[in-house]
């Protein structure tokens, strides 16, 4: 007979297990339910009892959302998804690469300089401390006054600003966790200072950096209110657009919703896959002090 410890420990991992399949279960089935969705025909979105898996699979919701079409939302017309993604992309990739730099030259000066003192350490951070709806108005009167509405580059600083107390923190307990000795033994070579941050610091902080990255840029991608009161009638991004299918009037379009919705997790879901094995360590990078 099987020994009653070794029988116990076998039941136990066989609970543990069927917990974890069951929480899986319910956390990806959001993620099943829109991939469905996305691909089934319109009779098939409110369909009762509902229709798990589409007899009938077809691609019109991405040609929808991505080409555009008439009759969208009462007769208008639709011109598709692309455009706003494209804007996204530069928008988002931009902004987020001005917050790393001006991040990391941040970061470096209060790690290692104590630049300003405590207070001015903590004033970088008051931009996160206001609700976002509470800066829009003070901004958009900002902008209108230096023409930055409905502008690229307005919205590029209004995403840089927003997300560059994430990027200094960030950063700067990364570099908390390298050893001076090693810029020291630099600049007693002569190394010049840029050439020690590029060259010798962020290759040791390259975990932490590139889950900053992803970070920061995920912020940018999703963010919704600032573009929708600053840029909306000139610039139209990824998240207008799934605004419009939230509308009033085209409230029951849940296929190109479910579409839109994926695509726009497309970029993220890439970026995340490729640098996965930075994350974890990046993500704790730092979190041990030696």
């Amino acid at each position: 007979m099987m020994p009653k410890r070794t029988w116990m420990r076998k039941v136990k991992a066989g609970l543990k297990y069927s917990m974890l399949l069951v929480v899986s279960g319910i956390l990806l089935f959001p993620l099943f339910w829109m991939i469905m969705t996305s691909i089934k025909p319109q009779w098939e979105w409110v369909a009762f009892p509902p229709v798990w898996v589409s007899s009938e699979p077809t691609l019109f919701n991405y040609e929808f959302v991505v080409f555009g079409a008439v009759g969208y939302a009462q007769g208008k017309s639709f011109q598709g998804a692309l455009i706003p993604y494209l804007n996204s992309v530069f928008v988002a990739g931009l902004s987020t690469l001005f917050s790393i730099v001006l991040g990391i030259l941040a970061a470096y000066s209060i790690s290692r300089y104590q630049t300003g003192g405590a207070s001015f350490q903590i004033s970088v951070l008051m931009p996160r401390m206001f609700p976002p709806m509470a800066m829009i108005i003070p901004t958009m009167v900002f902008f209108q006054i230096i023409g930055a509405l409905d502008t690229y580059w307005g919205l590029i600083i209004v995403y840089t600003g927003f997300t560059l107390p994430y990027s200094v923190w960030m950063v700067k307990s990364f570099i908390d966790s390298v050893p001076k000795e090693f810029e020291e033994a630099a600049m007693i070579d002569g190394i010049p200072l840029w050439r020690i941050i590029i060259n010798i610091v962020m290759p040791l902080i390259k975990s932490g950096l590139i889950a900053t990255i992803l970070f920061v840029f995920i912020l940018n991608w999703t963010e919704y209110p600032f573009v929708l009161t600053l840029a909306s009638r000139r610039i139209d991004t990824i998240t207008l657009t799934l605004g419009k299918f939230f509308s009033i009037e085209a409230g029951t379009y849940y296929g190109p919703q479910t579409a839109l919705g994926i695509l726009a997790a497309i970029p993220t879901i890439i970026i995340g896959t490729l640098i996965h094995r930075y994350l974890v360590f990046g993500f704790t990078f730092g979190s041990i002090k030696k």
